[in-house]
């Protein structure tokens, strides 16, 4: 089993830490959240740039992850990422999801705080995989060791 653990102490329940999805096509937010609850993650779900600023401002203590799509109605995937680094010291992981931008053409300050790119449409699993990865580098989550 995977669970999550606060940087240095001890194990703690996957639901102490959330996961922010931004996403404003409502059929991909709902399908993405369900699958990450479904595997007990706990998932604050944002429809907008907006919307994911003052979600991820009032509980910027417990995010642990920030998965967003680039193009948004009201601004930038890129620039919410930014705003998270940045408000976060790098701290908390961001994973952006696309169907129209390049992985490459990642900004090098971008890709200097870790940040990853997933390609729409992507599969459920290669996307939880994708968390548990981010999550495990950031020295937020234990991955079980399996030879």
């Amino acid at each position: 089993m995977t669970r999550l653990a606060y940087p240095g102490s001890a194990h703690c329940s996957q639901s102490a830490y959330r996961i922010l999805v931004v996403d404003d096509e409502p059929d991909l937010l709902s399908e993405v959240s369900s699958h990450l609850r479904r595997r007990g993650l706990t998932v604050i779900e944002a429809a907008s740039f907006d919307e994911a600023i003052h979600s991820y401002s009032d509980n910027a203590a417990s995010i642990a992850l920030v998965l967003t799509d680039v193009n948004l109605p009201d601004g930038d995937g890129l620039d919410l990422v930014r705003f998270v680094i940045e408000s976060s010291q790098r701290a908390c992981p961001c994973l952006l999801m696309t169907a129209h931008f390049d992985g490459d053409g990642l900004s090098p300050d971008l890709r200097a705080a870790g940040v990853r790119v997933i390609d729409k449409p992507f599969g459920l699993a290669v996307l939880y995989a994708l968390v548990l990865s981010a999550l495990a580098t950031a020295g937020l989550i234990e991955m079980p060791y399996d030879p």
